[in-house]
């Protein structure tokens, strides 16, 4: 009889299958996810033209510094960003550019966070490193020209038990605030402050506010509810965490 860690290993290594990407597939995803970081980076020369008695960073390697970097180190984190993204653009040593992409990206948002506005993007900034991983050079690189990487489902299913434990922590607090209560409408609330007081109104902003009917705006908090909080147990089950990615779009 196989024993309970045989049970469990069988069990893994069947999810993990499930989740093996297609290499072809993923190789357009690493362009396209390089081409990104090439022609849309996310800001840091800013952090330069900010007063250094806002550098504020929160408990980390970032409380080390003393203050802000200077525009020259900024300048050369900007360039040394755009080489690692064309590294990881031709596909040559796939998972060392994929590292390094992951390094500066978390640098990058470490930077942007010491000034106290922090936002949601460390699932982006550990992408390359997991996709990595999980072998997104085994088509369409030079790696793959030397069959020197294949693809592997266990760091898939490893970052989406991360991206379905975020969304989790996510959906908790909107219970606990009472996103279940029929009487209060918290999506029709956030899209509202948003149309009227920015940043942005969003593409169906101004649709959406000529919806006047409580049910299809609680419909809509139910269901967010639901769409942040399946995928922590979603995630066992490949087929079903696909739909549910699906569903948070």
């Amino acid at each position: 009889m196989n024993s309970l860690a045989d049970r469990v290993r069988g069990s893994v290594e069947w999810i993990s299958d499930g989740y093996r990407p297609n290499p072809q597939p993923f190789g357009v995803l690493r362009i396209l996810f390089a081409l990104q970081v090439l022609v849309t980076p996310r800001g840091v020369l800013w952090v330069a033209e900010v007063p250094a008695q806002f550098f504020n960073p929160p408990p980390g390697p970032f409380s080390l510094l003393s203050g802000p970097p200077s525009s020259e180190f900024l300048v050369a984190f900007t360039i040394a960003r755009a080489v690692i993204a064309v590294w990881l653009l031709v596909g040559w040593r796939t998972l060392w550019a994929s590292v390094s992409l992951s390094l500066v990206l978390i640098v990058g948002s470490g930077l942007g966070y010491s000034f106290s506005k922090v936002d949601h993007f460390i699932l982006y900034d550990l992408a390359p490193l997991a996709f990595g991983l999980a072998g997104w050079g085994a088509a369409l690189s030079l790696d793959a020209l030397s069959h020197r990487s294949r693809t592997h489902g266990y760091p898939m299913f490893l970052f989406g038990i991360v991206a379905a434990f975020a969304l989790f922590t996510a959906a908790v607090p909107k219970l606990r605030g009472g996103w279940w209560n029929p009487a209060r409408e918290a999506t029709h609330l956030y899209v509202s402050r948003d149309f009227f007081a920015g940043p942005a109104p969003g593409a169906l902003g101004q649709f959406l506010m000529t919806i006047d009917s409580a049910v299809f705006w609680k419909l809509l908090d139910y269901g967010t509810l639901f769409a942040e909080g399946w995928l922590i147990v979603a995630v066992f089950l490949p087929g079903l965490f696909r739909i549910g990615l699906v569903l948070i779009v």
